[in-house]
């Protein structure tokens, strides 16, 4: 009670400012967006608000997030994540929790989505159709590079979509956790679920590259058409074919 009689000049000033700050319209957050992200039908207010429709634009292409809604806990800051955000478009969704690590990386804590792998055609040339989900209890990313994740991506209803019709593959699934070597960020491990193209192999990234070692088996490993299509990455061999790839981000 003494430190409140001492101090309340400050303690009311404090309470003010954080009262006209909660006021402050949700629709001043475009003012600070980048200029390739766009909201509209915003409400509510920068602490807790929605954008009725929202886009971002890469490569001159627009990728649609549809309804987002996010909320900001600044008591979070030194110990937790204090933005929640989450978009819904159709069947697509995301949401995520965001933080800072000392350093500056950036963490998604709790964060899942789901994609249809057709969204990502208007931006490279993937002839793969399927549901592209994932759930992760972190992801962090320094410098525009993933250097931790702990969680799992799977692919549903896999298909190769090749102009004379589709061609069913399977389902899959790639476990992500922290790697034990020194060096080396994030490793996954692929399995099969499901399906004629069996796929096994491994996932390694650090801060600046990535290795990717691949077996796949089956009866459309063995297709001929499926094999030619491949043949640009692929090493084929009597059980079907492997993939090896390293490069840098």
């Amino acid at each position: 009670m003494e430190w409140i009689s001492r101090h309340w000049r400050i303690l009311a000033v404090f309470v003010f400012m954080t009262l006209l700050l909660s006021q402050i319209p949700a629709r001043a957050i475009s003012r600070v967006l980048p200029d390739n992200v766009t909201l509209t039908g915003v409400s509510g207010t920068i602490w807790s608000g929605r954008a009725a429709r929202a886009w971002v634009v890469i490569d001159q292409q627009p990728l649609m997030l549809g309804r987002v809604q996010w909320r900001l806990q600044p008591w979070r800051i030194l110990g937790g994540a204090p933005l929640s955000l989450s978009s819904d478009w159709g069947r697509q969704a995301l949401r995520a929790q965001l933080g800072y690590r000392l350093g500056g990386s950036i963490v998604l804590q709790d964060a899942a989505f789901n994609i249809n792998t057709q969204l990502f055609k208007a931006f490279v040339p993937l002839y793969l159709g399927g549901v592209l989900s994932g759930e992760f209890a972190q992801i962090a990313i320094d410098e525009g590079h993933i250097v931790d994740a702990e969680g799992v991506v799977r692919l549903l209803r896999g298909a190769w979509t090749a102009r004379s019709g589709n061609l069913p593959l399977g389902d899959y699934q790639i476990d992500f956790s922290s790697a034990d070597t020194v060096g080396v960020g994030t490793v996954g491990a692929l399995k099969t679920i499901a399906g004629s193209l069996e796929l096994s192999g491994n996932v390694s990234t650090t801060a600046t590259d990535y290795q990717i070692s691949v077996e796949a088996t089956g009866p459309v490993a063995r297709d001929d058409a499926f094999r030619q299509a491949m043949s640009m990455i692929a090493i084929p061999n009597q059980d079907g074919f492997s993939v090896s790839l390293t490069g840098q981000y």
